[in-house]
């Protein structure tokens, strides 16, 4: 049997092996065990292979971080996989798909008639066994092949699903799948589902280090706020404002109350106290060095 994380050239197991599996004639010995135990996942779930519909989402938050940072690196690759028969989508830690683009127009209609479109539920427990939601569930990269499929019309593909998890946190923030017609499918596939998914963490940590840093550079420069004062002129060396940048942007994504302290590199003491804003999922980062002044606080969103 091929690792979960590698590329399968077998054309999946035999046809109505999961109708076998429902009932109960299986050995476990006919399809792979990352497989089978999706299988178990959608009998659990109480899908069925022929009865398995795509749901619409009626709320879309396309402002949301991983869409935002999956949006240029999308528009980047379109040109890539023109003329290719492969189709690429983006979707959240909920299984709904974002993002979509088509190598070759043909596929379009393919991907509309099994639901696999931006605004479509596409988790596991939704659509059954497939690569983008089995790599949610399982958190790892995922490759599903034709009879693989739990749901019956998903049986004339083949994808790869690979997580994207937030580069500061860990958390889940959504997968990425490359999928294609079965016959079509090939080794390359898993090179873009990685190439796509590490792309759109770097993105998301680019996003974040960005935003923070502004912020913090914002309150350090702020009269009213800043280590320096006119009786105690003081001016941070750049080592220790990237240090203190860095800390900050750690304590948000960290997304709870924290106290962390650093010695600067003149020998004092900085003190940065994280605390919740009431009212608001943001984190507010306050600097204090040993003479009792303030580096004014930094709020972060999350």
């Amino acid at each position: 049997m091929a690792m979960a994380d590698s590329w399968d050239d077998g054309g999946g197991p035999d046809e109505k092996l999961v109708e076998w599996f429902l009932d109960g004639k299986l050995t476990g010995n006919e399809v792979r065990a990352a497989t089978l135990q999706s299988w178990r996942r959608c009998q659990e779930a109480g899908l069925t292979p022929g009865a398995v519909r795509p749901r619409l989402s009626g709320d879309l938050d396309f402002d949301c971080g991983v869409v935002r940072a999956a949006r240029p690196v999308f528009e980047r690759m379109r040109t890539v996989i023109k003329d290719t028969p492969v189709t690429m989508f983006l979707g959240d830690a909920k299984g709904v798909l974002f993002l979509r683009n088509e190598g070759d127009p043909a596929l379009r209609r393919t991907m509309d008639a099994v639901g696999a479109a931006p605004g479509f539920h596409f988790a596991e427990a939704d659509m059954g066994t497939s690569a983008f939601g089995s790599a949610l569930v399982e958190r790892r990269i995922r490759q599903v092949t034709g009879n693989e499929h739990f749901a019956e019309e998903l049986r004339g593909l083949t994808g790869v699903g690979a997580p994207i998890r937030h580069p500061l946190s860990g958390r889940m923030n959504g997968a990425i799948s490359v999928v294609c017609l079965k016959d079509t499918a090939n080794a390359e596939m898993m090179v873009l589902a990685r190439r796509l998914a590490a792309a759109v963490e770097r993105r998301l940590f680019e996003m974040v280090v960005e935003h923070e840093r502004a912020l913090m550079e914002e309150f350090l420069r702020a009269p009213e706020g800043g280590v320096a004062t006119a009786s105690t002129p003081l001016d941070l060396c750049r080592c220790d404002r990237r240090a203190l940048e860095d800390a900050a942007v750690r304590l948000v994504a960290q997304g709870r109350a924290a106290v962390v302290k650093m010695v600067l590199s003149d020998g004092r003491t900085a003190t940065l106290v994280a605390q919740s804003i009431i009212g608001s999922t943001a984190i507010a980062v306050k600097a204090r060095l040993t003479d009792g002044q303030e580096a004014r606080s930094n709020g972060g969103g999350r």
